[in-house]
């Protein structure tokens, strides 16, 4: 009895062209998710953030508080409906709790009209070397969707009215303790 092998080794040759192929995109994804996460922590100043934001595509990278809706009802001085996103440094240190956010911890809303349309978009970030101690270390920006900036640094309305959560380390949108 004879086998003709040349279909089987077409389908092996296919199969194995197919699994190179899915480890290849794997490991593309790996390496993304990795450049993501490895990107060198920006200076404190607003052209370097929002230089740094635009590159981690922080809209689609970083994540929502567990449980909040990503769009949701906003007062002033922020916005009738805000979207507020944090970095993996700074979830994880309000997932454990860790009284603080530690440096390199980013909190950015985009802030929107009651229309739905962007007004601005506002920054907390905690910046290696950088001194703000009217704020626990936060510098704060302020900036158009268009990436003009409106407010930067220790911006004492900012830090003013965001003192009257300093036990929670200056933050509003979720706790830290």
């Amino acid at each position: 009895m004879q086998f003709n092998l040349s279909p089987l080794r077409r389908a092996f040759a296919l199969m194995s062209v197919a699994a190179i192929g899915v480890m290849l995109l794997l490991a593309g994804c790996s390496a993304a998710e990795e450049d993501s996460e490895e990107m060198a922590a920006p200076e404190a100043s607003g052209a370097a953030i929002i230089e740094y934001l635009n590159a981690a595509d922080y809209q689609n990278a970083w994540q929502h508080l567990p449980g909040v809706e990503p769009m949701y009802t906003g007062g002033d001085p922020h916005g009738a409906l805000l979207s507020t996103y944090f970095n993996a440094i700074a979830l994880q240190a309000i997932t454990d709790k860790a009284g603080s956010i530690p440096e390199g911890g980013m909190v950015v809303k985009e802030n929107f009209m009651p229309d739905g349309k962007l007004a601005a978009i506002t920054v907390m970030y905690k910046a290696a070397g950088y001194e703000n101690p009217d704020a626990n270390g936060w510098f704060f920006l302020k900036y158009a969707p268009d990436g003009v900036i409106e407010a930067e640094g220790p911006v004492p309305g900012c830090t003013e009215c965001h003192s009257d959560v300093q036990d929670n380390d200056f933050l509003f949108t979720a706790d830290v303790k």
